[in-house]
């Protein structure tokens, strides 16, 4: 990527961290940008998501509040988050990326 490319998807990451702050799908302007910009679909979900969990933290950490007498809930739900993460995470490493490319609009949809 050349320099003019990074600072746009800088600022794209920003944008898309703002708006991720304030209702979520930040998502769906940092993926089509680096897709646009020359990665593949699979570095660009990677890359995305990397980018994106940052922010997820700085959510957790203000709403920790919020949380209060919520255990059973949380325990439950982010045990399904780890299972769901770990099976996309391995079918992603696994399948085609010519398969990802096609299930890419759907997901995004």
């Amino acid at each position: 990527m050349s320099p003019v490319d990074l600072v746009l998807v800088a600022g794209v990451a920003l944008a898309a961290g703002v708006i991720n702050s304030i209702a979520g799908g930040g998502s769906l302007i940092l993926f089509p940008t680096l897709v646009a910009l020359g990665l593949g679909t699979v570095a660009a979900n990677v890359t995305n998501s990397v980018a994106q969990w940052p922010g997820y933290l700085g959510g957790v950490a203000g709403f920790r509040s919020e949380y209060g007498g919520q255990r059973g809930r949380l325990v439950r739900f982010g045990a399904v988050a780890v299972l769901g993460g770990t099976t996309g995470s391995v079918l992603l490493l696994t399948t085609p990326s010519e398969a990802f490319d096609v299930v890419v609009p759907v997901l995004v949809l």
